[in-house]
């Protein structure tokens, strides 16, 4: 059968509330091409990421390209319906460019380059024209909506105050008013002190919808603030029989027309767990079970049972003991029943208590652990399938991988890719060894199932797009371009110039330059004169230019062509990576040595000449990040059969392996990736 290439998808259930220009509903989608580029932990991967493929046998999807043209694909490839929860971050659309934050391994020396500091890399612009992000997120939601299971599915989506009113009426129109079900409040880091006309903003808010009433939401519980935890009375209003209980062994009768709680046996159980405790009326005295002061001490320094003390300070009267007839201190028969209710109590939508970022990978904005463990358990269970289309350091993934869950994560971003790659890994690698420990043990019914395997697709083959943003970051920097993340054609400025940067997959053409003058043309106040950046230039593209400034006064058009241009032309004078590896095999055996590794890229970064590089940094592989082998590479898709992704930033990688292969003619290929994200693979 042909393979299905289109296909139209469900309507938005609410109705339109929120309008902008350009404002196009999404009625089809369309399945972009798949390439599979690396696989973990699996023999055999399907060369094109489909739900039929998956169903029986899965594996974890790490997708490689534009969001809505992943989710486009997987639609069209059977994944309609067949996502439990969806947990996205998208970007706050502030107007910031944020970075990732890398240092070369077992250094902690800070050099400074020019504009960026040698430990940041650009990673992605948080900037859209205010249509063009609306419609962006609304496509994406209603994308999300239809790969959400029909009956059961969950949606979370974090934002901030910049647009959270503007994304909270879109998820109504998408999902509709009546699915909505929570607003959580989150902490956020702190950039900037409040001022005199605006208070600061410490919080942010995740919003909670659903699919149908059909959802169910886990029970989650958290420790409650000492300031929470109190001793209470142990009655409650009206008569039982029998009225006494036991208290270490002295019978005690409740009030007229109140009764005990709790039954005999469940009493005796906490009186010995410290939740239930006498005070006299006369003296304060407190009298907690036990056989020895010791042991009651050795209890109570114990982090989990700190909460059961938190009244006990060195004026507290207390004794230790297991049978009571008269109070020790003051000689009265005279006492109350306290009751100390655990320390866990279910969460409600404040979630302050936990750290919503983190700093663990450098990348920026990246979600913590705890939010994400958080949010997956109170909305799906293990075994379910977890989607986040903007992976950013890959938390979703991760977190999810951890609680024997399924996941699809994607991002335009390479370096998300290598990020979560690396991270999931070691993951993965370490769930592995307790599967070897654990399931040895246990029978086959009651062997836990983990889903330890990923596979790396690029979808729609982005390298060209990817280049040319990440060419345009440099291209700012090498200029000296300042940014203008509001207007909607030119990209920066020049001194007093305007600034527009042509793609780099075709040079300066005609129909470039026309663009620049229609634009203009709408444009009656604007004076500036124009700089058109480029890669390359057709032959009449010149003379075209010199033929307009004659004529006009104003808005004069000068080009910098970024190979030929005096004063910015070794824009492209770019070194790629160079790594010297041995690779030696004998009939069985495969080892590979790494001799020397230099990244003239980040030596740049670091703004120092070469040798004095050498000088500072003792070891090559302090520049090195990850190193993966394909001890069977078959050309085409490279199998992660060995991974060296250290697991402290100050550590390095091994640098020396040795692995079966086999047989002499196996292709050995090995991957170093730096700490910049550049790769160098070498095939012997």
């Amino acid at each position: 059968m042909a393979e299905k290439k289109e296909m139209k998808i469900a309507e938005v259930k609410g109705r339109p509330m929120l309008h902008w220009i350009g404002k196009q509903p999404l009625e089809t989608v369309k399945s972009f091409p798949s390439q599979l580029v690396e696989k973990f932990n699996i023999e055999e991967a399907p060369q094109v990421p489909t739900f039929e493929s998956l169903k029986n046998n899965w594996t974890n999807l790490l997708l490689h390209g534009d969001n809505r043209e992943v989710l486009s694909t997987l639609l069209v490839n059977g994944f309609q319906n067949k996502v439990n929860f969806v947990y996205i971050d998208p970007p706050f659309n502030t107007g910031l460019a944020y970075v990732r934050k890398v240092k070369l391994r077992g250094t902690n020396k800070k050099l400074e380059g020019e504009e960026m500091s040698f430990d940041e890399q650009i990673m992605y612009e948080n900037s859209f024209l205010e249509s063009s992000f609306l419609q962006f997120m609304k496509d994406v939601l209603v994308l999300l909506s239809n790969m959400l299971n029909k009956d059961t599915g969950l949606i979370a989506v974090r934002i901030d105050y910049n647009y959270s009113h503007y994304i909270k009426v879109i998820l109504d129109e998408v999902f509709s008013k009546e699915n909505f079900i929570n607003e959580i409040t989150i902490g956020r880091s702190r950039e900037a002190a409040g001022s005199p006309s605006k208070l600061e903003v410490t919080t942010e808010s995740i919003y909670l919808y659903s699919k149908s009433n059909d959802y169910k939401l886990n029970p989650i519980f958290a420790k409650r603030p000492i300031s929470e935890i109190a001793w209470t009375g142990f009655t409650m209003g009206g008569d039982r029989n029998p009225p006494e209980r036991l208290f270490f062994n002295k019978k005690l009768l409740p009030s007229s027309g109140q009764h005990f709680t709790l039954k005999q046996e469940k009493c005796d159980k906490l009186i010995k767990e410290h939740f239930l405790r006498l005070k006299c009326k006369d003296c304060g005295c407190l009298y907690y079970y036990g056989n020895s002061e010791n042991e009651f001490h050795k209890q109570s320094k114990k982090k989990e049972n700190r909460f059961k003390y938190y009244d006990i300070t060195s004026n507290t009267e207390f004794k230790v003991i297991t049978d009571l007839d008269k109070c020790l201190n003051c000689n009265t028969d005279n006492f109350d029943v306290e009751y100390l209710g655990n320390d866990d109590v279910q969460i409600n939508n404040n979630w302050l208590d936990i750290p919503s970022y983190a700093t663990t990978t450098g990348y920026p904005t990246e979600n913590s652990e705890e939010l994400l463990n958080r949010i997956i358990r109170l909305c799906a269970k293990p075994g379910d399938l977890i989607l986040d289309c903007f992976n950013g350091s890959g938390t979703t993934a991760a977190v999810a991988q951890k609680l024997k869950m399924k996941w699809i994560a994607c991002d335009i971003n390479k370096s998300s890719i290598q990020t979560t790659s690396n991270r999931l890994q070691s993951i993965i690698k370490s769930q592995n060894k307790i599967i070897e420990k654990e399931n040895s043990k246990l029978a086959l019914e009651e062997k836990e199932v983990y889903y330890n395997s990923f596979v790396h697709y690029k979808i729609n083959d982005y390298d060209l797009q990817i280049q040319h943003n990440e060419l345009k970051e440099l291209v700012y920097e090498h200029i000296g371009i300042k940014r203008m993340p509001t207007d909607s054609f030119f990209d920066g400025t020049l001194g007093t110039e305007l600034v527009k940067i042509i793609p780099f997959n075709h040079p300066l053409s005609l129909l470039d330059l026309q663009l620049v003058k229609t634009e203009l043309e709408k444009r009656k106040d604007e004076t500036r004169n124009i700089v058109l950046v480029s890669l390359g230039m057709e032959v009449k593209v010149k003379t075209a230019i010199d033929d307009y400034n004659k004529l006009r006064p104003v808005n004069k058009i000068r080009t910098i062509e970024l190979r030929t241009d005096k004063k910015y032309g070794s824009f492209f004078v770019h070194k790629p990576a160079q790594a010297e590896v041995e690779i030696t095999k004998t009939k069985d055996k495969g080892k590979v040595i790494l001799k020397d590794f230099i990244s003239p890229t980040i030596i740049q970064r670091l703004n120092i000449e070469s040798k004095l590089f050498q000088a500072q940094i003792k070891d090559f592989r302090s520049q090195i990040d990850v190193v993966l082998i394909d001890t069977d590479y078959n050309g085409e898709v490279f199998n992660i059969c060995i991974s060296d992704v250290p697991e402290k930033k100050k550590d390095f990688v091994k640098g020396e392996y040795e692995f079966a292969i086999k047989n002499k003619d196996s292709k050995i290929a090995v991957k170093i990736i730096d700490m910049l994200g550049e790769e160098v693979l070498i095939i012997e």
